[in-house]
C-alpha cells in the first residue's frame, strides 16, 4: 500500500473513531479550483499586489483601486467549482462524521459543495456590503457596475460606496463566526486542517484552543505549519489527490 493510501486510512480510522471532528480550511484547498492562494512562490497573490489594496484604510482611501484589481481576479472567482476536497468535507458532514467547517476562504465553494455548517471567519466575496447604510448586496450585480465603468459600484439604496462584505486587513472578524468556531475548537476531540499555512491571527489560534483542550491534528497543506510536530498526520500530496484516496476508501 502506498504512503498516500496509508495516510488515508489512517485519516479515515482518526476520523471514525472521533465524535467531534471539526475541519478548518484555508486558501490552498481552492487552488485547484483555479483561485490563487496567497503565499505560493510565483502564484501567490502577495507576489502580485501591494496588500494596502485589501486594506480598510487603503479602500476607504481609493476603493477604485480595489475594484481595478478585481477585474483581474473576478472572472477566475466566478466560474470556479468546487473540486474532490470540497466534495470530500461535504459528503463527510452528510454522514456526520464531521461537525462542521471553519473556513478562512471568501469564495463560498463549501456552500457550492453541500456544506451545510460553514463559518466563514473572513466573510465572503458573493456580497457587498454598503460603507454608508450597510445593506448587502449581490457582489455580482456590484462587478457588472465596475465592468460597465461605475467605478466604485454604488449602492441601490443610498449612494454609498459598495465594499465587498470581506474581511479587510485592519478589520475584526464578524463576531457570530469567530464565536461559533471557538465553540467548535474547545469541543473538538479531531481538528483538521485543511490547506492553511497556519500562521494567520488571530484564526491560528484555533487548532491550539482545540489541542489544549484535548484535541488530536491533522495537518494537510504544501507547506510545513507551526502545527506539523504535533500532528498525528501531516500531509504533503496535493489536497485534491489525497480527498480521492479518502473518499476511495470511504466506507
Amino acid at each position: 500500500m502506498s504512503d498516500l493510501n496509508d495516510k488515508a486510512k489512517l485519516f479515515l480510522d482518526l476520523l471514525l473513531s472521533s465524535s467531534n471532528a471539526v475541519v478548518f480550511t484555508g486558501a490552498g484547498i481552492s487552488t485547484e479550483s483555479g483561485i490563487p492562494d496567497y503565499r505560493s512562490p510565483g502564484t501567490g497573490l502577495w507576489e502580485k499586489m501591494d496588500q494596502s489594496v485589501v486594506s480598510l484604510d487603503g479602500f476607504v482611501e481609493d476603493p477604485t483601486r480595489y475594484y481595478d484589481y478585481s477585474l483581474e481576479l473576478y472572472p477566475i472567482r466566478k466560474s470556479a467549482k468546487p473540486n474532490i476536497a470540497h466534495h470530500m468535507l461535504a459528503e463527510l458532514e452528510n454522514r456526520d462524521l464531521i461537525k462542521g467547517v471553519i473556513t478562512q476562504n471568501v469564495d463560498g465553494l463549501h456552500q457550492d459543495a453541500g456544506s451545510g455548517e460553514v463559518h466563514e471567519l473572513h466573510g465572503s466575496l458573493r456580497q457587498a456590503v454598503c460603507m454608508d447604510c450597510s445593506v448587502l448586496q449581490l457582489m455580482d450585480e456590484a462587478m457588472e457596475r465596475v465592468i460597465a465603468g461605475q467605478n466604485p459600484p454604488l449602492c441601490n439604496e443610498c449612494g454609498g460606496v459598495l465594499k465587498p462584505n470581506a474581511v479587510f486587513f485592519g478589520e475584526a472578524l464578524p463576531q457570530v463566526p469567530w464565536e461559533r468556531s471557538l465553540g467548535l475548537s474547545r469541543s473538538a476531540d479531531l481538528f483538521i486542517a485543511i490547506g492553511s499555512s497556519l500562521l494567520v491571527s488571530p484564526a491560528n489560534a484555533l487548532p491550539d484552543i482545540a489541542i489544549r483542550n484535548g484535541s488530536k491534528i491533522i495537518v494537510l497543506n504544501d507547506t510545513p505549519t507551526p502545527f506539523d510536530g504535533e500532528a498525528e498526520i501531516v500531509v504533503r500530496e496535493k489536497i485534491g489527490k489525497f480527498s480521492s484516496s479518502v473518499m476511495s476508501i470511504l466506507p
